[in-house]
């Protein structure tokens, strides 16, 4: 008689192995990508499409978490998980094939069906969720006995009466792992600050279309995804964004690149001190299904230093993008399982990423071609307002797109600017050269009554006096 080989799974290989490669920052911020994906489920049962198309369409909801060394919590109002769903499939271990369809008309972006559960176990030996769904609320626990019991997979669901005024979800975790503890002490480590940035960068589209995020207490302001846009797109001195619309595989894509702010002066670009708080709103933000993956990005996965496109220098500091892909089948969209990072393999990633460069290019250009002459487009930039960056596309009249074809997408256009460039005939060259502090600051103080004053400044009246000499003696 055969004996019998033990091939069941092991709970503790399951939490190491899906709790190993994920960040606690990344793990918070899943539960919150839930809350937004219960917003949409609400949603599509109180006629989506009318209100997603509103200012706010995501107003009067909420979520409020709270974290420290005892304890970590996040309860919304999202509308709950329904009892069906509790029992068969939202503690499981991964998203079922009827999951996938049961949200094959709602842009989420919940795809693997892990990240409750991974955000669970990355905290703490003992979990509660309850649940309010269509008035109806339940308690599942999953105390540490479960997570130590091999034989056992199941859970406990126990109706009970919660009596809130909106349907939503409450999850408490305790008994929080010794890391997790002090990452969660906000008197000795930064972890709660950085997620407060975190969930400002990340959410700041949710957020502004009425989603409200607080941290122990503290609402969440999102960071501003804005670029410089003229009074007149049609001047021909105006400096226009560079847009692009198309959609893939019924990914819808559109993104729009320019200018945040005014060129960097030379005498920014020469204060080391300031530069990096300054550059921190460059580069490009990627955002699927309303939620940002990628934010202010400057490296060669959004097209910098790649091919004809210079690699990311303080004298771009100016330059902000915004790419935004949306569609039904969450599968598609260019992301990793973490939903913090690019699925850089994505076919359609890097049918975006050529346009994406092409209007990088148009920007990068221009900064060299004005380069030592910066102040020379004060008067462009005087013209200009800023505009969220995710409204530009829709700002620009359809008359003034230019189809593309030959590439495979479908209703593919773009907007390409036709930026001013420096007259010829007053072509200027930059004079650099280094000397000690201490020199400059003799100088400063002699020609300003400043030792502080800014080296380009002095360089340019030593400059001025010695070409005034220079001049006497012609």
């Amino acid at each position: 008689m055969a004996n019998i080989v033990v091939a069941s799974p092991s709970k503790m290989f399951f939490v190491e192995m899906l709790t190993r490669d994920i960040d606690l920052k990344d793990a918070i911020l899943d539960l919150l990508d839930n809350c937004v994906d219960g917003i949409l489920r609400q949603l599509n049962d109180q006629r989506r499409e009318e209100v997603l198309k509103s200012e706010k369409p995501y107003d009067s909801y909420w979520a409020k978490i709270t974290a420290n060394p005892e304890k970590f919590s996040i309860e919304d109002n999202c509308g709950g998980i329904s009892r069906k769903i509790a029992i068969n499939s939202a503690f499981r271990l991964g998203r079922s094939l009827e999951d996938l369809q049961r949200d094959k008309d709602i842009a989420t972006v919940g795809v693997h069906g892990i990240g409750m559960k991974r955000a669970l176990f990355k905290m703490g030996r003992h979990s509660k969720v309850i649940s309010q769904h269509k008035r109806k609320a339940y308690c599942v626990e999953i105390p540490p006995e479960w997570l130590d019991d091999d034989k056992n997979w199941n859970l406990e669901l126990n109706d009970t009466d919660m009596g809130w005024e909106s349907d939503g979800t409450s999850i408490t975790v305790t008994n929080l792992h010794q890391r997790i503890a002090y990452q969660f002490d906000a008197d000795s480590n930064p972890f709660l600050k950085d997620l407060q940035k975190e969930i400002a960068n990340l959410f700041a589209v949710s957020i502004k279309k009425g989603f409200r995020v607080s941290l122990n207490g503290k609402e969440i302001e999102p960071v501003r995804l804005e670029i410089l846009f003229p009074k007149d797109l049609t001047q021909e001195s105006a400096i226009q964004p560079y847009a692009y619309k198309g959609t893939v595989d019924y990914v819808d894509i559109e993104l729009a690149i320019g200018f945040y702010r005014e060129l960097a002066s030379e005498s920014e670009l020469e204060d080391e001190q300031k530069i990096p708080r300054k550059t921190d709103n460059a580069g490009w933000t990627v955002i699927c299904n309303d939620r940002v993956v990628l934010h202010h990005d400057k490296m060669p996965m959004t097209g910098w230093g790649v091919r004809n496109v210079p690699k990311y220098h303080t004298q771009f500091i100016a330059i902000a993008g915004v790419v935004q892909f949306s569609s039904n089948d969450s599968l598609k969209l260019p992301i990793n399982t973490t939903k913090r990072g690019l699925d850089t393999s994505s076919a359609i990633y890097w049918h975006t990423l050529n346009y994406m460069m092409e209007g990088l290019k148009k920007f990068t250009d221009f900064t060299n071609h004005w380069k030592g002459r910066e102040s020379e487009t004060a008067s462009y930039f005087s013209d200009m307002s800023p505009k969220d960056a995710t409204e530009v596309p829709e700002a620009i009249p359809q008359n003034m797109w230019k189809e593309v074809r030959g590439s495979g997408a479908d209703n593919e256009r773009r907007f390409t600017p036709n930026l001013p460039r420096p007259p010829k005939d007053k072509l200027k060259h930059r004079i650099s050269f280094l000397r000690l502090k201490e020199e400059i600051e003799i100088v400063g103080e002699d020609l300003f009554g400043n030792p502080e004053a800014p080296p380009a400044e002095i360089g340019n009246r030593c400059f001025e006096d010695a070409l005034k000499k220079a001049k006497g003696k012609a």
